[in-house]
């Protein structure tokens, strides 16, 4: 398996509290990285794109997670899949 494999199942299977935290350590881990390139000290420039995506890639999870927390508190996602296939009925009678 890859290594970016890897990478999006360890941050599917993570939870919303763990996600936050690993937000924060590369969120940290970047600003460190800023600070050695200023001082000419960075050797892999790629890292910093490497990082980026992986901060984008948590943002996006959070995001899922945020919205499932609240389909989840509006009464769960039966009743939005039953209210999608409804929609799907009418528009096929329609047409």
């Amino acid at each position: 398996m890859s290594k970016l494999s890897d990478t999006r199942r360890e941050i599917r299977a993570m939870d919303m509290a763990t996600a936050q935290q690993k937000l924060k350590e590369l969120r940290e881990q970047l600003f460190r990285l800023r600070l050695q390139h200023a001082r000419g000290e960075v050797k892999n420039n790629r890292q910093f794109p490497q990082i980026r995506t992986d901060i984008a890639r948590l943002m996006h999870h959070l995001g899922e997670l945020r919205h499932a927390a609240e389909v989840e508190a509006e009464g769960g996602l039966a009743e939005e899949l039953e209210e999608a296939a409804t929609a799907e009925q009418i528009e096929e009678e329609q047409a």
